[in-house]
């Protein structure tokens, strides 16, 4: 069986990289989809000064294609030369560019729609659009024409291709109950989890300047609207009031789609200006962007990370780190429907729940230190590999 993977790709030896977590998403899936019998090509985003067809790890990788809508035709022809039995497309609403993009993604599962496995990193239930989410995700367009937005790139993707893969049954349930697509063609595959290797705790805490004896909470991610930051300063300075000892790092990033936008900038500098504000200068830091080569270390030295999420759009990479790290993590309510056999990881989306839960946590560690490392075993990247060629095998079944 012959697959090819339409995606964004890391560099050739590497794997995390600023800006899409799709792409390590990608280098791991095709590294564990590895069988004698498919035989893989990576059609991928061309990188300047970089090699633009290649061989990394035994995979064929072809860069064909940049972030704008020509994507589309280059695309087109690179596979028509491959000629796979299966074309698995990673889908997230920017991958490609911008939204015009978004849009004419669907037009490329049309021409190869009898082959078509799509992924779909993110999935917004437009029910749950409301005037919060739009000024959450910084846009300025009226509610419903977001909503029809949704539908018009969203449905066409769904309706063409013949398997799609989401990471959990919640963003399924959401495909079946608000976009009308059949429950036999959603194939739930999770997000895949590495094997990840910590640091001890007290050398990370050496090299990052921490106390070795800190009640350490971690917040990684991009600082975007539904990411929970105010959230997160609010429910961390109440709980500065219980505990002294209590320690927040903010490893949130500026988001790199939006560094040149006045209106994102200000609001980056309001959620700085906000921490700094409420939480003593003594009991957290700001350190905007983790790369990749200090990830291992901010995990090794904190004792939690949280998600304060105000919606759950996608399985987050930050949190699938903290699965792969073996580290407790807690999480809002908006993840209430993925979670819910894991009740003792939610917390309200109020400052004094969340305060609540880290005193809970802090006081209890022992209570936490099974779960992610059951997750871990769920949802290892073997296990995935293996779920997506039974996803592969179908096409050719039906």
């Amino acid at each position: 069986m012959k697959v090819a993977h339409v995606t964004l790709y890391p560099p050739k030896g590497e794997k995390h990289v600023k800006g899409s977590g799709v792409a390590s998403y990608s280098k791991n899936l095709v590294a564990h989809i590895t069988s004698d019998a498919i035989d893989q090509t990576v059609v991928c985003n061309a990188i300047e000064d970089a090699p633009q067809n290649y061989t990394d790890d035994g995979i064929v990788v072809r860069r064909v294609f940049r972030r704008k809508p020509q994507f589309v035709l280059s695309v087109h022809k690179e596979l028509k030369k491959i000629d796979a039995d299966v074309v698995h497309i990673q889908q997230e609403l920017a991958l490609y560019g911008g939204i015009l993009t978004a849009y004419l993604l669907q037009w490329l599962v049309f021409l190869w729609r009898r082959r078509v496995v799509i992924t779909l990193h993110g999935v917004v239930d437009p029910d749950a659009i409301t005037p919060r989410f739009v000024h959450e995700n910084n846009s300025r367009l009226p509610v419903p024409l977001v909503k029809l937005a949704f539908r018009v790139i969203y449905t066409p993707l769904m309706k063409w291709a013949r398997r799609i893969i989401v990471h959990e049954q919640y963003f399924k349930d959401i495909l079946v109950r608000s976009y009308g697509i059949r429950s036999d063609k959603i194939d739930v595959v999770p997000h895949g989890v590495e094997e990840l290797e910590s640091h001890p705790k007290t050398l990370a805490r050496e090299k990052l300047g921490i106390s070795s004896t800190a009640d350490v909470a971690l917040f990684m991610g991009y600082a975007t609207g539904y990411k929970g930051i105010d959230l997160l300063i609010e429910g961390f300075s109440e709980y500065t009031k219980r505990n002294s000892n209590a320690y927040l790092i903010i490893g949130a990033g500026k988001h790199p789609k939006l560094q040149a936008d006045e209106t994102y900038l200000a609001e980056y500098e309001r959620l700085q200006k906000k921490a700094a504000a409420l939480i003593p200068a003594a009991q957290y830091r700001w350190d905007g962007f983790i790369p990749e080569s200090d990830i291992a270390l901010y995990y090794s030295a904190s004792d939690v990370s949280v998600y304060p999420y105000t919606t759950a759009l996608s399985s987050s990479g930050p949190m699938s780190f903290a699965i792969g790290f073996e580290k407790p993590f807690l999480v809002s309510s908006a993840f209430a429907d993925i979670f819910s056999q894991y009740p003792h990881l939610l917390f309200d989306r109020y400052a004094k729940d969340l305060a609540l839960l880290l005193d809970y946590f802090f006081t209890h560690r022992n209570e936490y230190e099974q779960t992610s490392r059951s997750m871990k075993q769920e949802r290892s990247w073997s296990k995935v590999g293996a779920k997506t060629r039974q996803v592969y095998a179908t096409i050719g079944a039906q």
